[in-house]
């Protein structure tokens, strides 16, 4: 089975109201995500490191296609003064955090799930979930065969 790499629009970043936990002054586990959007070209796989986020339409996908490696959180959507400023009050879809449970690199003989995180916390999927995920908007996503 084929496996690619998806480096998904970053149309935002960490809210005020994350709860994250540190090692060695990085981000080892957000507790709760707030994504600050501020800014969407429209695709509904997002990213803001070590995070990615997908609308409601995309996780119910997900689960129809009984695809594995995955779960999901609910999470706070917000948007900044500057996306406000540039596309007023749009209606924004919701939102729901995607959590990834394993390694790429530590199961690279042995894959038997759709969905990995790499060694740089960017997405790994399947082709079964690559082929699920395009039926949504994925206009500005990096897609790379590995």
């Amino acid at each position: 089975m084929n496996y690619y790499l998806l480096k998904p629009e970053v149309a935002g970043g960490i809210g005020e109201s994350s709860e994250l936990t540190y090692e060695n002054g990085m981000i080892k586990d957000v507790l709760f995500l707030e994504y600050e959007m501020y800014g969407w070209l429209g695709d509904e796989l997002l990213c803001t490191h070590p995070c990615w986020i997908v609308t409601e339409d995309l996780r119910d996908t997900i689960l129809k296609e009984n695809l594995r490696g995955i779960d999901f959180r609910e999470m706070l959507m917000t948007k900044s003064e500057e996306f406000i400023d540039l596309y007023g009050n749009v209606e924004l879809p919701h939102f729901v955090e995607l959590l990834c449970e394993h390694s790429y690199e530590e199961n690279q003989n042995n894959l038997k799930y759709d969905f990995y995180y790499d060694k740089y916390k960017y997405l790994v999927v399947s082709e079964k979930a690559l082929n699920a995920i395009k039926k949504h908007k994925l206009k500005y996503c990096e897609i790379e065969k590995l």
